[in-house]
C-alpha cells in the first residue's frame, strides 16, 4: 500500500512539474510565462499560471487538421458574410430611396445599388467557394454539400438582378404601390428565399467547421446558431409574401388587413434578417485571428521535466 501511494505521488509530482516551453502570455498583465511551472504564479501580477492555461489553451487544438491556407480561409469566410451583407445593404438603400421619393417627392433612383448588390453576391460566392475543402479532413459528402451551396449563387444572383434592377424600377414605389404584378413580385421574393435557404443549409456545415476551431465557439461564447436565426428571420418575411399571394381571394376590409399585415411581416423579417446577418459578420471578424493563428495546444506550451531532460540529453549528444 505504501509503495502504491508513493508511485501515485510521484506520478502526480511529475504531471504537475511541467515547465512552459512555448510562448504563453498572462491573462492578467500580458507577461510572458515562458519557463515557469504551472504550479507557480505570474511574476508581474501574481495570477496563477493555471488560470492563464484554462483561459487561453485549447485542449483540442492538437486534434484539429491544419488548414491548407489559413489566411485565405479566414479571408474567404469574411468575404462570404460581408459580401452578403453588402447585397442586403443595397436593398435597404433602394427601400430608403423609395421612402424618400414618397415623403419628399424626390426623383432619386439609385440604379447603381442593384449592381453593387450583385457584386456583393459575387464576392460572397467566391468566399463560399473557399470553404468547400479548407483542409484535408473534410469528408467527401461535406465537400459535395458545400459545392451545391456555392452553385446556388448563380440563380440567386440572376433573381436578385431581376428583382432589384427590374421590378423595383417599374414604379416609383415598388413596395407600397407596385404598378407591376404584385403576385409575381411576391413569388420572386419567395423563390429568392427558398434558394437562400438551400444555400445556407448546404454551406452552414462548412462555416461551422471553421468556427469550431475557436475554443470560444465550443464553450458557447460565440453562438453557432446565428445562421439558423438568419433563416428564421427570412421565414417571417416569406410568410408576409405568402399572405400577399392570398389577396386575390379577398375583398373589402379583410383585403386591407391582410395587405397591411403582409407589408409589416416583410418589413419585420427584413430588419431581423439584416441584424442577424450583421451578427454573423461580427462573428467572422472575431474568428479571423483564430483561423490565421491556430489555437494553442497543451503540447505547444509545456513539457514535463522528464521530457525536457530527454530533449537536453539528446541535444548534447
Amino acid at each position: 500500500m505504501g509503495q502504491s501511494n508513493h508511485d501515485h505521488t510521484a506520478k502526480e509530482d511529475l504531471s504537475i512539474a511541467r515547465q512552459l516551453t512555448g510562448e504563453l502570455y498572462c491573462i492578467g498583465c500580458g507577461y510572458n510565462l515562458h519557463g515557469l511551472s504551472i504550479r507557480s504564479n505570474c511574476s508581474e501580477c501574481g495570477v496563477p499560471v493555471r488560470a492563464t492555461i484554462l483561459g487561453i489553451v485549447d485542449p483540442h487544438a492538437d486534434e484539429l487538421v491544419p488548414l491548407f491556407h489559413p489566411r485565405l480561409a479566414a479571408i474567404g469566410l469574411n468575404m462570404w458574410s460581408f459580401g452578403a451583407l453588402l447585397a442586403v445593404a443595397m436593398v435597404w438603400l433602394l427601400r430608403g430611396a423609395e421612402a424618400w421619393r414618397g415623403m419628399m417627392g424626390a426623383a432619386w433612383m439609385p440604379q447603381f445599388a442593384a449592381l453593387i448588390g450583385i457584386a456583393g453576391l459575387i464576392v460572397s460566392m467566391i468566399g463560399g467557394a473557399s470553404m468547400i475543402r479548407p483542409h484535408q479532413g473534410v469528408k467527401r459528402r461535406e465537400v459535395f454539400k458545400a459545392a451545391i451551396g456555392v452553385s446556388l449563387y448563380a440563380p440567386l444572383i440572376l433573381l436578385y438582378g431581376e428583382m432589384y434592377a427590374g421590378f423595383d424600377f417599374q414604379s416609383s414605389s415598388a413596395l407600397f404601390s407596385p404598378t407591376g404584378d404584385s403576385i409575381a413580385h411576391s413569388i420572386l421574393r419567395l423563390t429568392i428565399f427558398l434558394i437562400t435557404v438551400g444555400l445556407v443549409i448546404n454551406l452552414r456545415q462548412a462555416a461551422v467547421g471553421l468556427a469550431v476551431r475557436s475554443v470560444v465557439v465550443r464553450t458557447g461564447r460565440i453562438d453557432r446558431q446565428s445562421l439558423l436565426a438568419v433563416l428564421a428571420a427570412m421565414g417571417i418575411a416569406a410568410f408576409g409574401d405568402l399572405l400577399q399571394l392570398c389577396t386575390p381571394l379577398l375583398s373589402g376590409g379583410l383585403l386591407d388587413a391582410v395587405s397591411l399585415g403582409s407589408i409589416v411581416l416583410v418589413a419585420l423579417g427584413s430588419v431581423l434578417f439584416s441584424l442577424g446577418l450583421a451578427n454573423v459578420c461580427v462573428d467572422t471578424i472575431r474568428l479571423f485571428p483564430v483561423l490565421v493563428r491556430p489555437g494553442v495546444g497543451i503540447g505547444d506550451i509545456f513539457e514535463t521535466n522528464r521530457e525536457r531532460s530527454h530533449r537536453v540529453t539528446k541535444s548534447e549528444t
